[in-house]
């Protein structure tokens, strides 16, 4: 685990998405089912050991894409590694916004390649019986960090989001609409505060 460990270069940016995919596509240029991402959460510890959080939330019936790429350029900068837990999705996630605005793929193809899977570790070198034979995110959180979970989150898995989010941004009414904002910003903070908080 030091070995791996090792390989990271401060800043770390701790970034998840979260992504929609409706049967019936919504914006030019999606195929039925394919996903496309309306929110994100980055944590930033630097090298003395200082976080920050940046966020992106796609509130309106728009298509998302383009304003929350711009947003992740911004947040992500030059240097440091980005950490996620399977970086595969997140990596996807770029790699599809860079084919779909190739304006930007020169940017988006460099930050992929800054990515660090923190899955990696247990996957190879970490595990413990209360995963339960898994080692989802989920699963492994409240045994490496105890009393650190989900359970007390209106949205507590990805794809409640995704309901809650096209609940969101049709509401009318402001308050219930804010109420909803809350609840997507909080439950996608959650994930990337747990991977702080893991690789401590």
């Amino acid at each position: 685990i030091s070995a791996e460990l090792k390989q990271l270069t401060y800043p770390l940016y701790f970034l998840d998405f979260e992504t929609f995919g409706p049967a019936v596509p919504r914006h030019e240029g999606l195929h039925p089912y394919e996903q496309y991402p309306f929110q994100y959460s980055c944590h930033k510890l630097d090298a003395k050991q200082e976080l920050s959080h940046m966020e992106y939330l796609h509130t309106e019936t728009t298509d998302p894409r383009l304003a929350l790429l711009k947003s992740l350029i911004d947040t992500l900068n030059d240097n440091g590694s980005i950490v996620a837990y399977h970086a595969g999705f997140e990596k996807g996630v770029i790699s599809k916004l860079a084919l779909q605005f190739p304006e930007y793929a020169e940017k988006l193809e460099a930050i992929n390649m800054r990515f660090w899977d923190q899955l990696n570790i247990f996957r190879k070198y970490y595990t413990d019986y209360r995963f339960r034979g898994t080692n989802g995110l989920k699963s492994v959180l409240p045994v490496v960090v105890p009393g650190m979970g989900y359970s007390s989150l209106d949205v507590q898995e990805g794809s409640q989001a995704q309901l809650v989010w096209e609940q969101m941004i049709s509401e009318k009414d402001e308050k219930k609409k804010e109420k909803l904002i809350q609840h997507l910003l909080e439950y996608c903070r959650l994930d990337t505060l747990a991977m702080v908080e893991m690789h401590k």
